[in-house]
């Protein structure tokens, strides 16, 4: 019988490229999730208490789970295994939504200028929960065997400084019909979080000093990256400017885009200052450009600049490395670098306390990094959730012909009543069809 739909909003994309894929395929209908928000990228921990709160302190350490996104987050947990103790915690390295599950939403995925920014929500959903049969993801404490160390120490980690702009959301590519412009209804290229409009003969910069770049003769080339669309159906040169060089000079016509991906000399920026300009160099009247984003990815020194927490990457060694960082802000603990490649957790050697060192286990490909302090203000605390227990859909008893989908605010009637249940009940009734009415939220 046919399904007819009320209040009902379905993106439904390129079903057949994805696979049939759904992004529920990590849910678990038996388990009971609690869900939790990050707005900001940091050090995150979950008490012992903070899981007592929702009944399951006392659950094994080595059982917890976490999702983000559909994907599994490695934690480390204060105890390996067994209950945790009130002093007990969870930590994780937790990072805000990001424009990265969006990118099934563009026509094609090349047309996302910037997987930075959400076009939804800057804020991700976490959802911790209980799986005793084991191979749950884990930042293992790894031995710091600094004293029988024989590499010599890294020269340089890579880092990248950007700017991620955040002006306006951008229309994207459009036509002209007649006297006005009419837009594609899907999400097409130069469409998201852009800076304003760059008129002809104007520019936008990005500008920081102190980078610390590593200066020695063997320091590989840093790499410029800028992607940008034009705005308008003129032709147009898009020029970038690193320190007052001109480093990449080609046409942006139109409403095409680039994804610019640029190596420069490393003398460009030995004096530790990035300043990039992205200009449009055009000649029409009333032209205009929009930039997404601006970067400039580098050999780092490993002075640290006076952070207390730092994410950076390291190449692949099938050696391991030896690291000796200066330059980072701590007090009380030891800081700990954690692996998010390799799910490792290394506490530094600091009997320097200004001279962090660390032995590291061979990597085949390259890693994640991100130092931090262990200090207690330094973490941001988890301590509130909201339990859910999914629904499997796939199930016939969840099924019907006749489908409402509505929100829970809209369930308030006036003198107590529930319109959408009310209109359910009609549906079901012999006089609104007959059918087999179901409510779903979103």
């Amino acid at each position: 019988m046919m399904k007819r739909f009320l209040l009902l909003l379905l993106t439904v994309i390129a079903l057949s490229a994805q696979g049939q894929v759904f992004n529920n395929e990590w849910i678990d209908y038996s388990k009971t999730y609690y869900k939790f928000k990050v707005a900001v990228t940091g050090l995150y921990r979950i008490s012992q208490p903070a899981l007592n709160s929702i009944g399951i302190g006392s659950v094994p350490a080595q059982d917890f789970q976490l999702w983000r996104n559909g994907k599994e987050v490695p934690i480390y947990t204060s105890a390996q295994s067994g209950p945790l103790t009130s002093s007990d915690y969870i930590e994780f390295w937790g990072e805000m939504n990001d424009g990265k599950p969006d990118s099934i939403m563009y026509l094609l995925g090349d047309y996302q200028l910037s997987d930075k920014w959400s076009l939804e929500t800057d804020t991700a959903a976490f959802f911790l929960t209980v799986n005793p049969s084991g191979n749950n993801m884990r930042l293992v404490p790894t031995v710091n065997d600094v004293a029988n160390n024989t590499l010599a120490p890294e020269r340089y980690f890579w880092y990248t400084f950007g700017r991620y702009f955040k002006d306006k959301i951008n229309s994207g590519r459009s036509e002209l019909v007649g006297d006005s412009y009419t837009y594609s209804s899907v999400y097409d290229y130069g469409e998201g979080w852009t800076s304003n409009d760059v008129a002809n003969q104007s520019s936008v910069t990005y500008s920081v000093s102190g980078i610390r770049p590593y200066t020695g003769a063997d320091a590989p080339q840093p790499f410029v990256k800028v992607n940008a669309a034009g705005n308008a159906i003129h032709p147009r040169n898009i020029q970038v400017k690193l320190n007052g060089t001109v480093v990449y000079d080609q046409p942006l016509n139109y409403y095409d885009y680039r994804k610019i991906v640029q190596a420069v000399n490393p003398s460009q920026i030995s004096t530790g200052i990035i300043d990039l300009e992205i200009a449009n160099t055009g000649t029409e009247s009333l032209d205009r450009m929009v930039v997404a984003q601006a970067e400039l990815t580098y050999a780092h020194s490993f002075d640290m600049g006076s952070v207390n927490r730092i994410a950076f990457s390291l190449d692949s060694s099938s050696v391991g490395n030896f690291l000796q960082i200066t330059g980072f802000i701590y007090s009380g603990a030891a800081p700990v670098l954690y692996d998010l490649t390799n799910g490792q957790r290394y506490v530094a050697e600091n009997s320097n306390p200004v001279l962090l060192k660390f032995a590291l286990k061979p990597s085949l490909v390259p890693r994640k990094l991100v130092l931090v302090s262990e200090e207690p203000e330094n973490a941001i605390m988890v301590n509130s959730f909201k339990q859910r227990n999914f629904v499997d859909y796939s199930l016939p008893v969840n099924q019907g012909d006749f489908l409402i989908i509505t929100h829970p605010t809209l369930t308030n009637g006036t003198n107590g009543t529930n319109p959408i249940n009310d209109y359910k009940n009609y549906r079901s009734s012999a006089a609104g069809g007959g059918y087999n009415a179901k409510v779903y939220m979103i």
